[in-house]
């Protein structure tokens, strides 16, 4: 009698599920992507960061949370705050950020409510000027008890409509091109003058970063900062959006 080998099943590619609306497709499981997240997303609304080799980018969510004790280095940026509300900043470490798209430690965009206090900011730089803390469209935004030392750019810059932020109680060394705390817009792009009650008060100042004294504020610029009719000016807004209400002390 002839018998037969028993028959084996091929063994089928890894498959994975993915969600489109109610249904489910199956697929080959796929290579992974070398841009997304290396790790599970660890606050509300983080995810891909875009083109700017930024280390954690918050888009929108809840807010209402915190980022504490981490160190941000070796990149050209460290955090992006876009379109979210509430989120506290407090005792990180950013040092040793530079790169050819370097803007900040702390960029945020369109938001509001963002509590920046009692970090530390060092060796910040890149081929034009970077700054510690950059708010763009933001409002109502407090930056305290930070330690800015080495920051090639204005430790703290704001730009196009950013109004009430208050910056007290930092100490900035060695940090500065143009002001400690001031104001820049894009008038090409349409950006305009905050509508005011930014505050600098109650801060420790050192020399700028280029081994000079800099202005402690600065605000209504305007202009590439490069020579001819693009050259950079000041106070070109109908009236002070950054007030110094005093109480600074020179190191």
């Amino acid at each position: 009698m002839r018998t037969h080998a028993p028959r084996t099943r091929s063994v089928p590619k890894a498959f994975v599920t993915t969600a489109v609306g109610s249904a489910l497709i199956l697929g080959a499981l796929a290579e992974p992507s070398w841009s997304a997240p290396a790790v599970a997303a660890k606050y509300p609304g983080q995810g891909k960061c875009p083109t700017g080799d930024y280390q954690l980018c918050i888009n929108g969510g809840p807010g209402n949370f915190t980022i504490k004790g981490r160190t941000f280095s070796g990149h050209a940026n460290a955090i992006l705050l876009r379109n979210v509300s509430n989120v506290t900043i407090t005792g990180n470490t950013f040092k040793n950020l530079s790169g050819s798209t370097g803007y900040a430690g702390v960029h945020v965009k369109n938001s509001s409510g963002i509590v920046i206090k009692k970090n530390t900011f060092s060796n910040l730089r890149n081929k034009g000027h970077m700054h510690g803390v950059y708010l763009y469209r933001t409002t109502g935004s407090t930056i305290t008890g930070n330690k800015f030392s080495s920051i090639s750019g204005d430790p703290v810059r704001i730009r196009d409509r950013s109004s009430r932020n208050t910056v007290s109680g930092n100490t900035f060394t060695k940090s500065g091109t143009y002001a400690m705390f001031s104001e820049w817009r894009d008038t090409a792009k349409g950006e305009v003058c905050g509508s005011g009650g930014n505050v600098f008060k109650n801060n420790k100042y050192g020399i700028g970063y280029y081994g000079k004294p800099v202005p402690l504020t600065l605000w209504g610029g305007k202009g590439s900062g490069k020579k001819g009719p693009n050259k950079l000016t000041w106070k070109n807004c109908k009236k002070a959006t950054i007030v110094n209400k005093g109480g600074n002390s020179r190191l």
